[in-house]
């Protein structure tokens, strides 16, 4: 409804019917519109936390990544560090083995040759004990000779020493 005349002022019998007529059913759909609009700005400030709290969950979600993508960087490190260690390992482990097989074949020849050493160190001393017991029983006829001579000689001794010329 217009209220206001052609002059530019405003119209009292219109302004009056306006309000008798028209004003409260405007001002019903006002009241009406401002729940409607107290409405939609709780609605509005709800989906605003909403999104800051969306936009708040993308960032740690964001760092949340961040760092588990630095964590699986380092256990892939990690990994590939035991990887590196444990193939270290079992070439160390094959080292050893074959060098202790080695150390094995070479205990047993050594141990087969201080066997035929020592088997021969064993005919030495047999050799060694029926030379000292041929030594002995060569001392003991010496011996006995060498008085027998003695006794001889002393013999010759006596006869030459008889003789008187």
């Amino acid at each position: 409804m217009n209220i206001s005349s052609d002059t530019g002022g405003i119209d009292s019998s219109a302004f009056l019917d306006y309000i008798a007529k028209q004003f409260p059913s405007d001002l019903a759909q006002m009241v009406t519109l401002r729940d409607e609009l107290e409405k939609r700005q709780g609605a509005m400030i709800a989906v605003n936390a909403a999104n800051n709290k969306v936009i708040e969950a993308d960032a740690y979600a964001e760092s949340t990544k961040a760092q588990a993508d630095a964590l699986l960087n380092d256990a892939k490190i990690n990994n590939d560090a035991s990887k590196d260690t444990k193939t270290a390992l079992d070439a160390r482990e094959k080292d050893l083995t074959e060098a202790e097989k080695q150390s094995s074949i070479d205990n047993a020849a050594t141990a087969k040759a201080l066997a035929v050493k020592e088997a021969a160190l064993i005919a030495r001393e047999d050799g060694l004990s029926q030379a000292q017991a041929a030594l002995a029983e060569g001392q003991a006829k010496l011996a006995s000779d060498q008085n027998a001579l003695d006794a001889r000689i002393k013999a010759l001794q006596d006869k030459v020493a008889s003789i008187s010329i």
